[in-house]
């Protein structure tokens, strides 16, 4: 393994994204490339998984290795939450909502998870159902902040600390 100056570091900017809320971040010393995996927050060589390349050029702009540490240490910045309702109707109405949905998207995989009456994240649809607008039966997502998912947590399910990672 290289030594961390050794390394360039690039945030992928996608069109709705910015520097300082990036939708990656990757390395590359030489013609390695890795990412960081926003499921387990290591690094990965691409060619040693899955995802095989690195973004295109275009998407990927240089941060210093300070503001790369600075952007891997801000795990909530890389988490999109939402207060889960039955569906639109549901909130319209003014009911509660049911739980927290999270999305954590990663090069390698993105992962929907719903908090769940067990008090453990698990694997859910919701999120895909909510925005794939095909379903007139489709949940209903708000979105939240991360203190604001753990507050609604502590109401739903008594519990804090769900939203740590």
């Amino acid at each position: 393994m290289m030594s961390e100056q050794q390394y360039a570091y690039f945030a992928e900017v996608p069109q709705g994204y910015t520097v300082d809320r990036p939708d990656g971040l990757w390395r590359r010393a030489g013609d390695t490339w890795e990412y960081l995996s926003l499921l387990d927050w290591q690094w990965h060589d691409v060619k040693a998984t899955n995802v095989q390349t690195p973004p295109a050029p275009e998407v990927l702009h240089a941060v210093s290795e300070e503001h790369a540490a600075a952007l891997a240490a801000d795990r909530q910045g890389w988490v999109q939450y939402w207060a889960h309702y039955s569906s639109r109707r549901a909130w319209d109405d003014g009911r509660a909502p049911t739980t927290v949905v999270r999305r954590r998207r990663s090069p390698e995989n993105i992962r929907d998870e719903s908090f769940n009456s067990e008090s453990q994240w698990g694997p859910t649809m919701a999120a895909f159902y909510a925005f794939d607008g095909r379903s007139s039966t489709s949940p209903h997502l708000v979105e939240l902040t991360a203190g604001e998912a753990e507050q609604l947590l502590q109401e739903i399910f008594g519990v804090t600390g769900a939203t740590e990672l």
